[in-house]
């Protein structure tokens, strides 16, 4: 899993807009069965077949999106229930995850049925010309690992699920749900979180995941007397661990069957 993005500059800039419900171009079909809404050029919604793109064809962003698989977490990190439950791991962990982070915080969420989509909507769409599509779907990609996301999803041509829909991949089949509005967010504050994760992701990952820089018991260890530390940009600290990249804060949630099957992959 790449856990490094692109570095890009960045200044601050606030956005306080409500995103409120999923919009669709299109309208709702009978049962409303299986279908993906864009978050880029013009945010259709309908089959996945129907409206996906590839990256060279996307000529406007209007958001980006971090996906949360319940089946891919480990249990002995999150909690069983929240394994099983989108909305007990959004209550449990998620919610506090965002809120710890001044980017995070404007975003909507949404539980798709076994998962949540965590999505980033622009006050305004970037519009790309040339290689710029490219140069997004880097950030795009990079901002995905912001928590313990699947690694698999796209950068810019991500798809997430209306608000509203169906969702047939499990058994019952589930209703899409809405448990954050969030907030608009700006290009700006896109490449702040893409500069934060690239250059200083230690800082980064024990403000969301512990809401600071210092975290104990250490949660590498688990040693009750350790206390887990940034060390530079890149690792976190405790006396039993010594210094480990702090990548280890995100790779920790993620089952180690996800982990195998990861490693298998790559090395196949």
């Amino acid at each position: 899993m790449e856990l490094k993005s692109e570095n890009t500059a960045t200044s601050e800039s606030g956005a306080g807009t409500s995103v409120g419900s999923s919009r669709s171009n299109s309208t709702r079909a009978p049962g409303y069965d299986d279908i993906r809404e864009a978050t880029f050029n013009g945010r259709e919604s309908g089959p996945a077949f129907s409206i996906a793109r590839p990256v060279d064809q996307v000529s406007a962003i209007h958001g980006f999106m971090i996906d949360l698989d319940c089946g891919i977490l480990d249990p002995a990190v999150v909690g069983q229930e929240c394994v099983e439950s989108a909305d007990i791991l959004y209550e449990r962990h998620v919610q506090g995850w965002l809120e710890r982070d001044p980017v995070l915080a404007k975003a909507e969420a949404r539980n798709t049925g076994h998962g949540l989509h965590i999505l980033l909507w622009l006050d305004e769409p970037i519009i790309c010309n040339g290689d710029e599509a490219k140069h997004w779907d880097k950030i795009a990609r990079g901002l995905r690992v912001v928590l313990p996301g699947d690694p698999n999803l796209n950068g810019i041509i991500a798809m997430t699920r209306p608000v509203g829909a169906t969702n047939n991949k499990d058994e019952p089949s589930r209703t899409v749900t809405q448990l954050r509005a969030g907030q608009r967010v700006s290009r700006e504050e896109i490449l702040d979180l893409n500069r934060r994760v690239a250059t200083a992701p230690a800082r980064l990952w024990m403000q969301v995941f512990h809401g600071g820089e210092r975290q104990s018991p250490c949660p590498l260890c688990g040693v009750e007397k350790n206390s887990l530390g940034v060390a530079g940009n890149w690792q976190v600290q405790c006396y039993e661990c010594g210094q480990v990249d702090a990548a280890a804060l995100v790779y920790r949630h993620y089952s180690p069957e996800f982990l195998k099957k990861r490693k298998d992959s790559s090395n196949g």
